[in-house]
């Protein structure tokens, strides 16, 4: 009666084995990759992630979380021109065979719940306006990809996350991460530059040529400060909800420890649309946390002093943050002037998913070789994607802040409710701070981490009984 564990236990020996032997014959293979070419090290990463991935090696979403600032060019000319999208392609297609070999719903994985609806709708209005109706760009070929690469990773997110332990794992890795970038932008405002780190990251390419001479305004691992403030704002709201309410004494201490750092490097970014959505969000916390309504009036006074109180002492030490000059007020006015011309041209399906940025700077008779966007959420969608896909992001963003809200009103435990209000004032956030910046085609650590949200929302929703009981 022995025999068959036995025999099984055997086998399971031989199969961890076997992978461990496979995990060092592909970091050999890396290793030989990067001495013969350097090209060739980015191809042999995605190998590797895609059999880690199929393997189901569980770390490996904290990895590539972790990294997740890190968005590395690659000197190719192809629509793909950066490592991380290669890489989430990579990860997708290792869960999907994974899950094909182990016989897991796929249709159901891929098409289940409104909210993958709503997000696959705005992705085919946004293929549409491009492929189907306006000239398909190189830039809005890149564009594209990244947005593929990017509901990829919302699907790993979702297959990835089984349970809560999952889900705090996932939670304190991307705090460490991002005390980490609040560490190297304080390293960036003591050494008094964008350091040679940032030149490695992002060489002088058509997409990304010139940042502004170094002001003080610190980009960390990002390309830029603007783009850093909106990073940092979507991982904000969790740090909140896990510092005030968590039990888990490690995620709690972490939570602290990120929501310090992050805070003080968004002020070194002296983004002021990022301050403002910082603002919002420390508002909303203090909204839904209040017992009852009394208490929460009085605590949404006391925060909205505070605030008030910590811009006119920021104003002291940073003048940017004192006033609006005449240039900022008057160039802004007049990239919304062109973005809406824009919008007005082709007000349907816009110009094409990506294709605005090449315009601009005729539009605005900027100097060769800058490009901009419309520095605005709203008027970007318009523009590119015309009302259909403006209306398609729109749904998107309603359907996922309504599951937040019901996640935070319906569950009965407290890592549900923090959950809930940590999801919605996120993409709160970034709604905020896309009334005067469009971070989405600039920063595609944003993208990533704005989908890597959703992903953990739909996560939350498609296993919610299991995941209750796992607590």
């Amino acid at each position: 009666m022995e025999y068959p564990a036995i025999s099984r236990e055997i086998f399971q020996q031989r199969s961890r084995t076997y992978e461990e032997w496979l995990i060092v014959g592909i970091a050999v293979g890396l290793t030989v990759a990067a001495l013969l070419s350097p090209l060739a090290l980015p191809l042999a990463i995605t190998g590797l992630v895609f059999v880690l991935a199929a393997l189901r090696f569980k770390p490996l979403l904290l990895v590539v979380v972790f990294f997740v600032p890190l968005t590395p060019f690659l000197n190719w000319n192809f629509p793909i021109r950066d490592l991380s999208t290669l890489v989430r392609f990579s990860f997708f297609a290792g869960v999907v065979v994974y899950r094909m070999s182990h016989r897991e719903d796929l249709r159901g994985w891929l098409w289940s719940g409104w909210l993958t609806r709503m997000m696959l709708g705005y992705c085919a209005v946004a293929f549409a306006s491009t492929a189907f109706f306006n000239p398909l760009t190189l830039d809005a070929q890149r564009e594209l990809m990244r947005l593929a690469s990017y509901v990829c990773f919302y699907y790993v997110v979702t297959d990835w996350l089984q349970n809560y332990q999952c889900m705090r794992a996932l939670l304190k890795i991307l705090m460490a991460s991002t005390i980490l970038v609040a560490f190297y932008g304080f390293y960036q405002a003591i050494t008094g530059g964008y350091t040679f780190l940032y030149d490695i990251l992002y060489p002088v390419q058509e997409e990304i040529l010139q940042i502004p001479a170094w002001e003080g305004r610190i980009t960390s691992f990002l390309e830029h400060y603007n783009g850093l403030a909106g990073y940092l704002n979507l991982v904000v709201p969790f740090c909140l909800g896990f510092a005030l309410r968590g039990r888990d004494p490690v995620l709690r201490r972490l939570s602290w420890w990120c929501l310090v750092m992050a805070s003080l490097a968004l002020l070194l970014t002296q983004s002021r649309g990022g301050l403002l959505a910082y603002a919002a969000i420390l508002l909303m916390s203090a909204w839904f946390f209040a017992p009852n309504r009394q208490v929460r009036i009085r605590r949404v006074a006391i925060v909205l002093l505070l605030c008030v109180l910590a811009a006119a002492v920021a104003g002291l030490f940073f003048q940017r943050l004192a006033e609006i000059d005449d240039f900022t007020a008057v160039s802004r006015v007049a990239i919304w002037g062109g973005a809406f011309t824009v919008f007005a041209r082709a007000p349907v399906l816009g110009i094409g998913f990506g294709n605005l940025r090449a315009l601009m700077g005729g539009l605005l008779n900027l100097p060769d070789g800058w490009t901009g966007d419309a520095h605005n959420l709203y008027l970007e969608l318009l523009a590119e994607t015309g009302i259909i896909g403006f209306l398609a992001f729109a749904l998107l963003a309603g359907v996922a802040m309504r599951g937040a809200l019901k996640r935070y009103r319906c569950l009965q435990d407290e890592f549900g409710r923090i959950m809930g209000f940590a999801i919605f004032a996120a993409l709160a956030g970034v709604l905020s701070h896309g009334a005067v910046d469009y971070l989405f085609h600039t920063t595609p650590q944003v993208a990533a981490l704005f989908f890597l949200v959703l992903g953990m929302l739909r996560a939350r929703s498609g296993g919610e009984a299991m995941v209750i009981h796992a607590d």
